[in-house]
């Protein structure tokens, strides 16, 4: 027998597809995380996300759905998703149209690191910080610009999109396709292919870490990132002032390998140092931050945190989510 309405929160990912419901109080009732898979092209992942939706509301009896939130790769621009090549074709599909279709119920879209902002700045380390940025490190880079409480999207949804940046002047005046940018260098898939190269046999990003405490090719593989990490951060604290800097991420399992640098940096090189901490959700802001945007598109109020019971999820998260 279905029991009262629920949300649907759905995080889109470069590696998984993470889903979770809650009721309208805010009450955190199941989730489901699963493969991403993106080699099988934008449809298939679509597909196996709305299924494992379909799944979670089956468990709760199949309850009214009263609004959906879907976090994703890329920039949500209109009706599409721009510069997600994670996943092929993803571009092509009109995602918010596609679930509401789907699920029968009405959807609010973001990019899954913004939507993580929200999260951190509601219920997490973010806080109460005006203005405050938050940087993921993961699969890839990316970072969200908060300023009184609310994210800052840009003119085309691509505020924070730091992925982007110039790593030399050599570069200017070139496009993102035709030249190096600061996601190949600073990002899980820019260390991985980065001690790869090194070592000439194919590492991932944790083993790159892992093993820089022992390799010295790998040590400067790593210092190489967190300086590059340090420099921008730098740069961007000079121009926002920001009065907290959050990193959530896969990378925040190896936080003591990167954060006294750039602590270090943001001291010597800011005018007014910002307090740099660890996400409080690290694996899973974006999920939470979907199922913010599904109370939104409920039309409820967004005061319970979404976020208070969710120990065991964070264990879970913190063991699916790979720096990979």
């Amino acid at each position: 027998m279905a029991s009262t309405a629920v949300v649907l929160g759905l995080d889109f990912g470069g590696t998984k597809v993470a889903a979770a419901t809650c009721d309208l109080d805010g009450r955190q009732l199941h989730r489901e995380i699963i493969s991403t898979r993106s080699d099988e092209g934008g449809e298939a992942v679509l597909t196996r996300g709305l299924d494992a939706a379909g799944e979670l509301l089956s468990r709760l009896g199949n309850p009214p759905l009263d609004g959906i939130g879907v976090a994703t790769i890329g920039v949500p621009n209109g009706r599409f998703v721009e510069l997600a090549p994670a996943i092929p074709g993803w571009e092509h599909i009109p995602l918010a149209e596609r679930v509401a279709d789907a699920l029968g119920a009405p959807v609010r879209l973001a990019n899954d690191v913004k939507a993580a902002a929200v999260a951190e700045a509601r219920w997490g380390a973010l806080a109460g910080a005006d203005p405050a940025l938050y940087v993921n490190l993961g699969t890839g880079l990316a970072a969200a610009i908060v300023v009184g409480g609310e994210v800052v999207t840009g003119a085309h949804g691509a505020a924070g999109e730091i992925g982007y940046l110039l790593v030399s002047p050599a570069d200017l005046d070139t496009s993102p396709e035709e030249r190096p940018v600061l996601e190949h260098i600073v990002s899980g898939m820019g260390l991985a292919a980065a001690g790869s190269r090194r070592l000439g046999r194919p590492l991932s990003a944790l083993e790159v870490f892992n093993g820089s405490d022992t390799d010295a090719a790998l040590a400067a593989v790593v210092d190489e990132f967190v300086t590059f990490l340090s420099l921008h951060l730098v740069n961007l604290a000079v121009a926002l002032d920001p009065e907290r800097i959050a990193i959530g991420g896969g990378f925040v399992r190896s936080w003591s390998r990167f954060s006294p640098r750039i602590e270090q940096a943001l001291k010597a090189g800011v005018p007014f140092p910002p307090v740099l901490v660890p996400a409080r959700h690290p694996y899973d802001a974006a999920l939470l931050g979907a199922l913010c945007l599904g109370m939104q598109a409920a039309g409820r109020d967004l005061a319970p945190d979404l976020s208070l019971d969710a120990a065991d999820w964070q264990a879970a998260a913190k063991s699916e989510e790979g720096l990979e």
